[in-house]
């Protein structure tokens, strides 16, 4: 049985509070509806006609249906949704009882104000993450829509600033899909190569000459040519320990970001030995990637060698794949096993060998923090900028940051925000 236009019409007048109840009917009813797909899917009921269920079961079909054996479960959960009167007991039957004469919502449904019934936000179980509908004539000033899109995006802010230890397995699921709808564009610079271009300021001699030989070398247009513009090369060596499993994921998510952005990345990670990871991160599944990348990974959560990563990569990799014009991320809390001397000694050779090096420590947002491990300690006289990596806007200011191509120059001393540390 089709859903009535006088339902569709519940979801035109409330798009946002709509969509977070049929996400939560879609989560009952054993499909995947996180953050990411609720936002795209608002966003496609606010572009489409509401009022048409073709539009909108497709549109929900695009956001929340993963796999083809999914597509009858989010049938049923679509059908029942609008028919069902009672929408709160949706579950995994509820196409049958629908289906079987389920009661019809009443003809003046339309006209009735928003029920008042509770339903969690998308990615979280916390009390501060639950959406209600507030009824017409509160008092509150608001109209219901603005009161539950405030309340929802609410939700996602969050979820943005919160600390990477403190989510719950679903909110970590969300922070993932976040991370990986980031676009960074890094700031592009002129390099010393030439291409050929319509105008410009500068004529191109030899494609000239060139094309004049079609014409009896007579040069009849005028050939110019334009300087490349290109980012910086990214080389990002991230830690794997234990300590920094966590923070190093979405570290690795946020460089597969860059990736698909066609920023020139070489990845690396290390626990007690360093290990490429480039080639797995041209997938353009970030989550297949990193499976790729813990099966072929022998030291994840294991100990830490911060000196002894680096003397590899100096020796092994530096010339290889590291260019003066290079940007280097460091993920690291700088607990190390070995010896302060080795840190500082590599870390000397690869401030010489790059354009800037940017640390990330989760530590470093927390008020007060002084760099007292041995590690750490070593490698900060080296490092010109000392940032943190503790949550998913930290994640989006680094991007800002590669993006302007202006990074912060700071009290050596302010090691709470953002410090700067230059040879």
């Amino acid at each position: 049985m089709s859903p009535r236009p006088a339902d569709l019409e519940l979801a035109a007048a409330g798009t946002v509070a709509t969509a977070v109840r049929f996400a939560g009917a879609l989560r009952r009813a054993g499909l995947r509806a996180d953050l990411n797909a609720v936002i795209g899917f608002t966003r496609a009921l606010a572009i489409l006609d509401a009022l048409s269920e073709d539009d909108v079961r497709a549109a929900g079909a695009v956001f929340f249906v993963d796999r083809p054996g999914e597509r009858a479960r989010y049938d049923a959960a679509f059908d029942a949704f609008w028919l069902d009167r009672h929408r709160d007991d949706l579950g995994p039957d509820t196409h049958s009882a629908g289906g079987s004469g389920a009661s019809q919502p009443p003809a003046d449904a339309a006209d009735e104000g928003p029920t008042s019934t509770a339903e969690p936000s998308v990615g979280s179980g916390g009390d501060d993450d639950v959406t209600r509908d507030t009824p017409e004539g509160d008092g509150s000033g608001l109209e219901p829509e603005a009161m539950a899109s405030a309340m929802a995006y609410s939700a996602a802010e969050a979820l943005r600033t919160r600390s990477f230890e403190a989510m719950t397995p679903d909110e970590l699921r969300d922070a993932a899909r976040l991370v990986d709808a980031m676009r960074p564009r890094l700031r592009r610079r002129r390099t010393r190569r030439y291409r050929l271009h319509q105008s410009g300021s500068a004529l191109a001699p030899r494609a000239m000459m060139r094309r004049s030989l079609a014409t009896a070398g007579d040069p009849l247009a005028w050939v110019w040519r334009r300087r490349r513009t290109r980012p910086r090369p990214i080389v990002a060596i991230c830690d794997i320990s234990g300590s920094m499993e966590q923070h190093s994921r979405f570290a690795l998510r946020f460089v597969h970001a860059m990736t698909r952005m066609d920023v020139r990345t070489e990845t690396f990670v290390f626990g007690t030995r360093l290990t490429r990871i480039t080639p797995h991160l041209r997938h353009r599944d970030a989550d297949r990637a990193l499976r790729d990348i813990a099966s072929s990974v022998h030291d994840w959560a294991g100990g830490t060698q911060i000196g002894g990563a680096l003397h590899v990569f100096n020796r092994r990799w530096a010339r290889r794949v590291l260019r003066s014009s290079a940007i280097v991320i460091i993920v690291s809390d700088g607990w190390d096993r070995g010896e302060p001397e080795t840190v500082t000694a590599e870390m000397e050779l690869l401030r010489r060998r790059c354009h800037r090096i940017v640390w990330l420590n989760p530590l470093a947002g927390t008020a007060g923090y002084e760099p007292r491990t041995a590690g750490m300690a070593a490698a900060l006289p080296f490092v010109d900028n000392f940032l943190p990596i503790g949550s998913v806007a930290s994640l989006e200011e680094l991007g800002k940051l590669l993006s302007a191509g202006a990074f912060p120059a700071e009290e050596p001393g302010n090691l709470g925000k953002h410090a700067t540390r230059a040879t």
